[in-house]
C-alpha cells in the first residue's frame, strides 16, 4: 500500500500573503449555509440534561463542544489580517511634566 504524503502546515505569514484565499474563506464562513451548519453542530454537541447525569458522558460532550467552538473561532481568525504596528520607542506618557528649576 502506498503511503499518502501528508503536506506540511502552511505558515501563517504565507497564508495571509494569499489575499484571495483569505477573502474566499471569509465568504465561505459568512455564507448562510455555513453559519447554519455551525449553529447545528454547536447545538447537538452541547451538554443536555441527559448527559449531565453521567459525568463521563458529560465530559465527552463538553470536549466535543469546546473543539467545535475552537475550530470555528480559529477559522474566523484566519479571515482577519494581523495588525502589524511598530511599537513606539519613546515613552511619551510623562512628557507633559516639566522639571522644577
Amino acid at each position: 500500500m502506498a503511503s499518502k504524503k501528508i503536506p506540511l502546515p502552511i505558515p501563517l505569514d504565507r497564508w495571509f500573503n494569499d489575499i484571495k484565499s483569505v477573502e474566499e474563506l471569509r465568504e465561505t464562513l459568512d455564507s448562510e449555509a455555513f453559519q447554519t451548519a455551525v449553529a447545528i453542530l454547536k447545538e447537538i454537541s452541547g451538554p443536555t440534561h441527559a448527559t449531565l447525569a453521567d459525568a463521563d458522558n458529560n465530559n465527552l460532550r463538553l470536549a466535543w463542544y469546546a473543539g467545535y467552538r475552537d475550530a470555528f473561532s480559529d477559522l474566523q481568525k484566519l479571515t482577519k489580517f494581523p495588525v502589524t504596528t511598530k511599537t513606539q520607542t519613546t515613552n511619551t506618557e510623562w512628557t507633559h511634566i516639566t522639571p522644577n528649576p
